[in-house]
């Protein structure tokens, strides 16, 4: 059972209405991956299915960091999210597009999935 600390369960009951989760990881935290694996713990013992929606990574406040230690970052949250994450500082602004393209491209997704199901249940008209 979901205790609800750490997130919250007002806030994961708000997310259980959402399409896609933008997973954002401090980039200054010293152990990126496990800051990582404990939201991801946290939706899952959530329930509701937190866990399975469609999930963006970004790794943030990037500019807080050199070249060298910002690669390091971001592999150890690929490796631990399975994904490529997206980098982005909200200061500067770098990456900031990219996450919003990639939120309306898989909002889009979801959306089209969700009318193609409804569409499914629907009676087919007759066609001879």
């Amino acid at each position: 059972a979901h205790e609800g600390v750490g997130l919250g369960t007002r806030f994961l009951g708000h997310v259980e209405r959402c399409r896609v989760v933008l997973h954002l990881v401090d980039a200054t935290s010293d152990d990126v991956a496990e800051s990582y694996r404990v939201v991801r713990r946290e939706l899952a013992a959530y329930g509701a299915g937190l866990d399975r929606k469609k999930e963006l990574v970004a790794l943030t406040k990037c500019d807080a960091l050199d070249e060298a230690s910002l690669a390091a970052k971001q592999e150890a949250l690929r490796r631990a999210a399975r994904k490529q994450p997206m980098l982005v500082s909200a200061v500067s602004g770098a990456g900031v597009d990219d996450i919003l393209f990639a939120l309306a491209r898989e909002i889009r997704r979801a959306s089209e999935k969700e009318k193609a199901a409804e569409g499914a249940d629907k009676p087919q008209p007759w066609r001879p």
